[in-house]
């Protein structure tokens, strides 16, 4: 049984991948990493094998179009689990998230503390480097939204955590978003199921390499569901309900 098990969702990272997979094979920890790849144009399809055939731990998932990231992580989740991993961990496949994060989100969860660790740019000490003032407010705004009308933390837009096999099945068995609501909507899920969640502050780094995926569409949509899944949490319904789970 793998410790940790690591969901890379990639769509046109090609730039970006290479490195990333290096640095966290450096960690030397034993982990397996999982792949999912949209069928990007980039290329990265090739990248990915090649950086397989060389390492041995790394299982890819092509799916055949764009279907989202929610969707994407979703899919890692299910085949991290299957494959008995202890441990899964998200995070952005662009370089944003230090690899070297990863050890202290791991030795937090390990602790029994929380059945959900985030690397979190909004707790004491976190931050934020290459962002315009525009993206950081609406971040903030959204983040602040969460928290104050879900009692969520101080994050839950971040892609960047580690799931107990108890958090990962809760969050599987109930979530419905395919795109970045996904990040939102397994924060309060993992709370709705009565567990815990703790942060760690990191520093996030705009990417370098390649271009954000976030659109002025998927902002709308993420406002429309920040509203939504608030009132549906506060008041306990449907994926929200705080139905028992072992």
């Amino acid at each position: 049984m793998t410790e940790l098990a690591v969901i890379l969702a990639t769509y046109n990272e090609a730039e970006n991948l290479t490195q990333l997979v290096e640095a966290l094979e450096d960690l030397g920890e034993d982990l397996q990493l999982v792949v999912v790849d949209d069928d990007s144009p980039d290329g990265i399809g090739l990248i990915a094998q090649q950086l397989s055939s060389s390492f041995g731990n790394i299982t890819i998932i092509n799916r055949s179009s764009k279907q989202g990231l929610g969707s994407a992580l979703q899919t890692g989740l299910a085949v991290s689990l299957d494959a008995g991993a202890q441990y899964v961990m998200t995070m952005d496949a662009d370089l944003s998230h230090d690899p070297a994060d990863v050890l202290r989100l791991l030795s937090t969860i390990k602790t029994g503390s929380a059945d959900m660790v985030q690397g979190s740019r909004y707790a004491p000490g976190g931050a934020i480097r290459g962002w315009n003032i525009k993206r950081r407010l609406l971040s903030r705004a959204a983040n602040l939204v969460y928290h104050l009308g879900a009692g969520t933390p101080q994050e839950c837009t971040t892609n960047f955590r580690v799931f107990s096999r108890r958090a990962a099945s809760a969050v599987l068995s109930r979530a419905k978003g395919n795109g970045y609501e996904f990040m939102p909507e397994s924060t309060l899920l993992v709370l709705a199921s009565g567990l815990k969640i703790r942060e760690v502050p990191i520093t996030f780094t705009n990417r370098q390499l390649g271009l954000s995926k976030l659109d002025n569409r998927q902002v709308m949509k993420g406002i429309a569901f920040c509203i939504s899944s608030i009132l549906l949490y506060r008041l306990r319904l449907g994926r929200f309900s705080r139905r028992h789970h072992t």
